[in-house]
This record gives C-alpha cells, sequence and structure tokens, in this order.
C-alpha cells in the first residue's frame, strides 16, 4: 500500500512539475498583467472578474479599444480565457456578443499596420560587403552596430549559418 501511495505521490509531482513547465514564464506573466488589468476594470466599475461572462468581457474589449491595438484585444482574451480555464471555470471566448463586438471594432478601428520601407539592392549589396569584411576578419560581432535596425546578434547568426 506504501509503494502505491508513494508511486501516486510521485506522479503527481512530476505532473505538478509538467504543468508548471507548459508555459513558459514571459507567457505566465502576460496573462497575469493582462487579467491583473481585465480584475482592475471589473472592480472599478463593480463587475465580477472571476468568474466573468461573455457581456462584461465585451464591455472591457470597448473599453481597451480606444486606446489599444486590434491584437492586443485578442491576446487580452486569450489571457482572460486561460486564466478561467487554470481556475476550472468556463468562458465561451467565441460567444457572439464577443466576436460581433470584435468584429464592429475591427470595422471601425481597422488593424493598422506599420509597413516598413524595402531595403534597395544598392543598400543590400551595401549590407553584404560589410557582412564578406567582418565575416572575413572574424568581426562579426560588430555588424550588429552597422546595420540599422538589425536584431542583436545578428553578426552570430550570420557566423553560424556560414560555419554550416
Amino acid at each position: 500500500m506504501n509503494e502505491l501511495v508513494t508511486e501516486i505521490k510521485s506522479l503527481e509531482l512530476e505532473t505538478l512539475k509538467n504543468l508548471k513547465n507548459s508555459k513558459a514564464a514571459n507567457t505566465l506573466r502576460a496573462y497575469k498583467a493582462d487579467f491583473n488589468d481585465f480584475s482592475a476594470f471589473c472592480a472599478k466599475n463593480g463587475l465580477s472578474s472571476m468568474p466573468t461572462e461573455p457581456k462584461i468581457l465585451s464591455l472591457y474589449l470597448t473599453h481597451l479599444s480606444a486606446t489599444s491595438k486590434f491584437s492586443t484585444l485578442k491576446r487580452r482574451i486569450a489571457s482572460i480565457s486561460v486564466v478561467h480555464k487554470l481556475k476550472g471555470h468556463y468562458l465561451d471566448t467565441k460567444h457572439p456578443l464577443i466576436m460581433e463586438n470584435l468584429h464592429g471594432i475591427k470595422r471601425i478601428k481597422g488593424t493598422n499596420q506599420k509597413s516598413k520601407k524595402p531595403i534597395l539592392i544598392n543598400e543590400l549589396k551595401l549590407i553584404i560587403n560589410v557582412i564578406d569584411k567582418y565575416l572575413s576578419n572574424n568581426e562579426l560581432e560588430k555588424v550588429d552596430y552597422i546595420i540599422p535596425g538589425s536584431s542583436k546578434n545578428i553578426g552570430n547568426k550570420i557566423r553560424d549559418k556560414a560555419m554550416n
């Protein structure tokens, strides 16, 4: 009997470890921050944040839409839904009240996309020459400072590709 209890305890611990590792720390932090903002909205307006209902979530989305991007609204829905699931509650995020409200917000606000200027062929040639120069001198980390708007460690990424 003790063996069975020990085995069950071991499985419980391993299951808890799996659940804890199922999401990245930054994802969990974002869920918490999003839900805290939703909870503050609910508290300020005398509404229930847990469990909530589609009407309340829809009001929150309308409130957020004045200052937030459409993608932020979608992320907030996902965060609030996950927190509800973790607490054992169901929230129908596909409820018509939520979906139609989102469609209305999208039609009114649109989804702004910030376009970037294309890189021109002459600029691309310059970049390639710089990379070649630093690759031959084994100084590729300097590329991060030379290419405007490049992500950090692009030099290391290029070096890794060149070595393979």
